[in-house]
């Protein structure tokens, strides 16, 4: 029995496949051709179908590795199904990482990444992983804490705060080989975050990475929040409870604009809704759930889009974004919110 996705026809006896990341896998080729041609460790294989569809779509070379011994033998099966002469690697990812230089390195884990994103810093320029372990990035502060050295707890908009949770971890991490950070493309879809970054070896723009990171304060009671750099003290909300520190996060741009626009231009439609969606939100770290402050505050939810134009119409940024049709990013506080919500 064999699959096809994509160019790519392959078995998947023995090792992990899940057809559901289908559509990121589709969206990480346009990303791949985009970056140009280079060579990537498909650093976690399992079948292999990544970067076989990496060298079969994208134009790169790739290497495979799995510390599985089973899923290396389907990986060589898929290679010879789709004609590819390629590395293959039975080794701990950490470990290969470290020890050859890969321009590339893609890390897809069941699970958190985590133990992988050190070693992959070490070397090279392109760094891509997943993350599917979305509690411990955007609601339990123990595993959060355990995983990525960061407190988090649940807001209203859990995935904003996920995905700058997994991307600050990468930066902070990137930091400690002399290395600045700089978000090509983000994205949030159903069970998984997804980020593609491409790294810096410079002291003079690690300096801009520190400045991208730090933290959220967060009020539990009426969803206020403000941002926070390294250094500023917290502040007693306006409704008078206190506020809660989240991170430590990235505050910073989640997509390079020329990036994006050159991967809608090869884009299909499908895929180009959803890059068009990325493409119009605003780089600002603050998000809100119009339900739960409507709710708070007893008022009907507005069209999502009609509020962001309100928001634009009394002088603030604001968006909407890719993926929840009821948030909005906005550098308005909660009172001015509150405000229009009630006009």
């Amino acid at each position: 029995m064999f699959v096809i996705e994509g160019k790519a026809k392959i078995v998947v006896e023995n090792a992990f496949y899940n057809p559901r990341m289908r559509f990121c896998r589709d969206l990480d080729m346009l990303v791949f051709s985009v970056m140009g041609r280079h060579k990537i460790l498909d650093a976690l294989s399992a079948t292999g179908v990544r970067g076989i569809r990496a060298i079969l779509e994208a134009d790169c070379e790739a290497s495979f590795n799995d510390v599985n011994p089973k899923a290396v033998k389907t990986i060589k099966k898929n290679l010879e199904m789709n004609g590819i002469e390629a590395e293959i690697f039975c080794m701990d990812a950490s470990i290969l990482s470290r020890m050859k230089k890969f321009e590339h390195v893609d890390i897809d884990p069941f699970g958190s990444p985590a133990n992988f994103i050190e070693s992959a810093c070490t070397h090279t320029k392109f760094l891509s992983v997943t993350a599917t372990d979305l509690e411990a990035l955007c609601c339990k502060s123990s595993a959060g804490l355990r995983k990525y050295s960061a407190f988090v707890l649940k807001t209203d908009v859990p995935h904003e705060i996920g995905l700058r949770t997994l991307l600050g971890f990468i930066a902070r991490t990137a930091l400690r080989f002399d290395k600045a950070v700089y978000p090509l493309i983000c994205w949030v879809k159903e069970h998984y975050y997804r980020v593609h970054v491409v790294m810096k070896k410079s002291s003079s723009e690690v300096m801009k990475t520190i400045e991208k990171i730090g933290y959220i304060a967060f009020c539990k009671t009426c969803f206020s929040k403000k941002i926070l750099k390294f250094g500023d003290n917290a502040e007693i909300c306006h409704c008078g409870d206190k506020m809660v520190l989240i991170g430590p996060l990235w505050l910073g741009e989640l997509k390079d604009v020329d990036f994006i626009q050159k991967m809608i231009q090869r884009s299909e439609r499908k895929i180009r809704d959803f890059l068009l969606k990325i493409q119009k939100e605003i780089d600002y770290p603050l998000a809100y759930s119009l339900p739960k402050i409507c709710s708070h505050i007893s008022k009907p939810v507005p069209s999502t889009s009609k509020f962001v134009e309100k928001l634009k119409e009394n002088g603030f940024i604001a968006s909407s974004v890719h993926y929840c049709g009821y948030f909005v990013k906005t550098d308005a506080d909660i009172k001015e919110i509150i405000k229009v919500l009630s006009t």
